[in-house]
């Protein structure tokens, strides 16, 4: 069982680590361990392949049945047919591998946390040596503005303030000592520790090194990272699945009509020739160009709407997602503290509700002194041009409220000079200074209410004050009493008590505009939003009531996920909306749960903390004002860090996966039907009534715009009425089945019957040919309007609300009159000149599919 370090006394932990608090390590003990333990660095993960990715790209049976069809082609002579196949694959080979290759950089990132120099105490001796050369047992100093490099036991303390955000997330500044904590502590609780990769933002602290790379916190999470496995995409998966449908019904129906050649003696030449018209009619050639252009259009959309996506496959996941865990810095509230409430003895403020500010401090003059006492009572500094600050958020926030108001804090800091100063610490709970204040010295106090209350004068406003405190505790703010004393000399330690009171500041992490109504739309799009942070209990609850999310569930501490098993969590998971105190392998755990109830989760995080669970979700939401690690490691990036941005972001999400199956029942509509129709011609041993050229420039030419268009689709109006589609929900529903194979299959029957009946005709084969091509062709520009909507009538939505579809069809229209009607253009593609009766006939077989489409909707639109 490991030593939990930080609840063993000083004297244990020497004696276990074999080292002296005085002396350190020596040069030769230290070089031993060195070797046994290794160096002071995190854990690595081997780059991703190039040449396996590329590989990759031809692990599908589509290209399979593309390169087959290309290797045949050369082999009977047919060059023209070659190089077209061969465009086709190269162009989907292309854009699966642009797709596919991300720098999968989150550990190198995590390099940047990683320390190269450190103090130490070796032989007697303070000296400088890598950080990387440290070991367990090593005696080392920090000091204010440094980054720790490994996990420290803090034996000497003074001051000493450590940034902690990127492990835990919560941008308050710790204030660390060095006794044992008898309980067992969360890392954000365990306040005798530093830990590496965060940083020292005030004071001097000596500690022993207790745990070094891969064994430290940091190190941790980088192998939760590199471990993590990263999961498909409800789209990739559906995507995958559809390719090998396709594949096996080609290679199924290639067999029977090779067998059917064989039997009636057919020549091999036309046998092969068959079999690469089936080859290409089956093959939707512009399916992945097309589910491309879908994701970049909708990630376009997304990134007007500040959501940066890095990965394109995860704009469509985002649609699908039910569950968002995220935490309340940043997203739901604003991330920033500021001044909600000052109460003097006259009155109760609300800050926000001060219209005039310069004007209303001038007229009240104990409001403004508890604006002055706070400034001098101050470690903080504020710039009013950048309107940022450095130091404690609080302080910070005090500062920033002080300019609003017109004061200016530097001025006043040097206008009342600092005597002496009582830092504020955990164990008293109060700062206390002195000033120079005119002729008089001034004692300002300023600490939690329940400390400094009790060094005022005993008064009748005191109970009302606790009334107001506690009224204001419940409502989630941070709450400060600030108080002073007018003295011709002011001794800190002797004139503490008997202090008067000034005032009363309330402080919060405001909730961010809409915040509450982003939470209730969230409902209503049947997506649950699950607070998931390292804030105390009281803290989260406040804030999720705030924001209109329920508590009356309760919360789950992070203390209590560690007791608890994954079988448990599972069954309870979907009762609990806040978490609290928790740590990166309780946020993985609780991600683990959903998805094992079958539910697609989001992860919104900032920090470090939250890279491995980013990884581990669904889908990754980072901060745009988070780290490096969670930026590189996410598949989304909210630039303005609203939860806004979400919903947003999710209703673009559900647009593209209604455009993908908008797209997806086009192009397979028109390649079943190619296959049908040839698959009767061959079956009936008819001559073949298109060519592999001509299908080719339907499916890339004719529907290739349109289809292209219809990505191009704007959201419907009910995408964000209805819940989340479940996370196994076939790509294909019943009613694009039915418009793909069951209308398909009879329109292109009748268009068989229309084919047979020609050549009884006296038209030349050429002629006849070039009627079914372009029947084809045209049929595909009528029912693309159609496919605007699988939720509604084409005659109850607008036909011309795409214009890129309009363009579309008539560009598209005007490129097959160019086949039909240039003779070099008519020689390549073996067509003929059609006429005014031609025409009549085209158009209205053309209209036949569109007809069976909207009658067929009609069965699943639900009024």
């Amino acid at each position: 069982m490991q030593m939990k370090f930080y609840k063993e006394n000083i004297e244990t932990i020497t004696s276990k680590l074999k080292t002296s608090l005085k002396t350190g390590l020596t040069q030769d003990e230290a070089k031993k361990r060195l070797k046994k333990i290794g160096p002071n660095i995190l854990p690595q993960k081997k780059p991703i392949n190039p040449l396996l990715i590329l590989a990759r790209q031809f692990l599908n049976p589509l290209m399979f049945v593309l390169l087959i069809a290309i290797m045949f082609s050369l082999i009977i002579g047919e060059i023209k047919d070659a190089i077209v196949i061969a465009i086709a694959v190269i162009l989907n080979i292309v854009i699966g591998f642009i797709q596919e290759w991300k720098a999968e950089r989150a550990v190198e990132k995590l390099k940047s946390y990683e320390v190269l120099h450190c103090k130490v105490i070796r032989n007697e001796k303070t000296k400088e040596i890598e950080a990387k050369k440290l070991v367990p047992g090593d005696i080392i100093i920090l000091e204010a503005g440094s980054k720790i490099p490994a996990d420290i036991r803090l034996f000497d303390t003074n001051q000493f303030e450590v940034d902690e955000a990127i492990l835990t997330g919560e941008s308050k500044p710790v204030k660390k000592q060095s006794k044992a904590i008898e309980n067992d502590a969360t890392v954000g609780d365990r306040i005798n520790m530093a830990f590496s990769g965060t940083s020292v933002i005030n004071g001097k602290a000596t500690g022993i090194v207790v745990k070094t790379g891969s064994k430290t916190q940091l190190g941790h999470i980088a192998g939760l990272i590199t471990e993590t496995e990263e999961k498909s995409t409800p789209l990739q998966e559906q995507i995958k699945k559809l390719s090998w449908i396709l594949g096996i019904i080609f290679i199924f129906i290639v067999i029977i009509i090779l067998l059917i050649g064989i039997i009636r003696g057919i020549q091999l030449t036309k046998i092969i020739i068959m079999g690469i018209a089936l080859a290409v009619a089956s093959i939707p050639e512009g399916l992945l160009v097309a589910v491309t252009v879908v994701l970049a259009v909708g990630t376009q959309r997304m990134l007007k709407r500040k959501a940066l996506v890095r990965h394109l496959i995860a704009a469509e996941t985002l649609g699908s997602v039910s569950v968002i865990c995220t935490d309340k810095t940043g997203t739901i509230t604003k991330g920033q503290m500021q001044v909600d409430t000052i109460t003097t003895l006259e009155d109760e403020f609300k800050i926000n509700e001060i219209k005039n500010k310069k004007n209303f401090i001038d007229k009240h003059e104990n409001f403004k002194k508890i604006l002055i006492a706070a400034i001098l009572n101050n470690d903080a500094e504020f710039d009013p041009e950048k309107n940022k600050g450095l130091g404690d958020p609080t302080e910070i926030a005090l500062l920033q409220a002080a300019d609003n108001f017109g004061l200016n804090p530097e001025e006043i800091k040097q206008k009342y000079e600092l005597l002496e100063e009582i830092p504020f610490s955990s164990e008293l709970k109060y700062m206390a200074t002195s000033h120079k204040f005119n002729d008089q010295e001034k004692l300002i106090i300023k600490g939690a209410p329940e400390t400094v209350l009790n060094m005022c004068k005993k008064n009748d406003y005191l109970k009302k004050i606790r009334e107001i405190s506690n009224k204001l505790a419940k409502e989630g703010l941070r709450l400060l009493v600030i108080a002073s004393k007018d003295s011709n000399q002011i001794n800190l330690q002797e004139d503490i008590q008997g202090v008067n009171f000034l005032g009363l500041i309330g402080i919060k992490d405001p909730l961010r505009p809409k915040a509450k109504e982003t939470v209730e739309e969230l409902k209503k799009a049947g997506i649950k939003l699950v607070l998931v942070t390292g804030d105390h209990k009281d803290t989260a609850a406040n804030i999720a009531k705030s924001a209109g999310m329920s508590v009356e569930n309760g919360i789950m501490t992070g203390s209590e996920l560690e007791e608890i098993s994954e079988e448990e969590l599972t069954e309870k998971i979907q009762s609990i909306d806040i978490f609290a105190r928790v740590e990166p392998k309780h946020k993985i755990k609780i991600i683990k749960a959903w998805q094992a109830n079958n539910q697609s989760v989001a992860m919104i995080g900032d920090g470090v903390n939250d890279a491995p669970a980013l990884k581990a979700a669904n889908i990754g939401v980072s901060l745009g004002s988070g780290s490096d690690v969670t930026h590189e490691i996410s598949d989304i990036i909210l630039l303005n860090d609203n939860l806004k941005t979400i919903k947003l972001a999710v209703k673009e999400g559900r647009t593209i996966f209604d455009n993908i199956r908008k797209v997806i029942t086009y192009l397979l509509s028109d390649s079943f039907g190619e296959l049908i129709l040839i698959s009767l011609t061959i079956i009936f041993n008819y001559p073949l009534p298109i060519l592999a050229t001509q299908i080719l420039w339907i499916n890339l030419i004719s529907d290739g715009f349109p289809d292209i268009a219809l990505t191009m689709e704007p959201s419907e109006p009910e995408i964000m009425r209805e819940p989340p589609r479940e996370k196994n929900e076939p790509l294909m529903n019943k009613e694009i089945k039915t418009i793909i194979f069951g209308v398909t299959i009879i329109t292109d029957i009748i268009l068989f019957l229309f084919y047979i009946f020609l050549l009884k005709t006296s038209l030349n084969y050429n002629h006849i040919r070039t009627i079914i091509f372009t029947t084809l062709a045209i049929n595909s520009l009528f029912y693309a309007f159609s496919m605007k909507s699988l939720r509604k009538s084409i005659f109850k939505i607008n036909l011309l609300s795409n214009h890129w579809l309009i363009a579309a069809v008539f560009v598209s229209f005007f490129a097959h009159l160019l086949i039909l009607y240039i003779p070099f253009l008519q020689s390549l593609f073996e067509t003929v000149s059609l006429n005014l009766f031609d025409w009549i006939l085209v158009i209205s077989l053309s209209m036949t599919k569109t007809i069976a489409i909207e009658i067929t909707k009609r069965f699943f639109i639900k009024d």
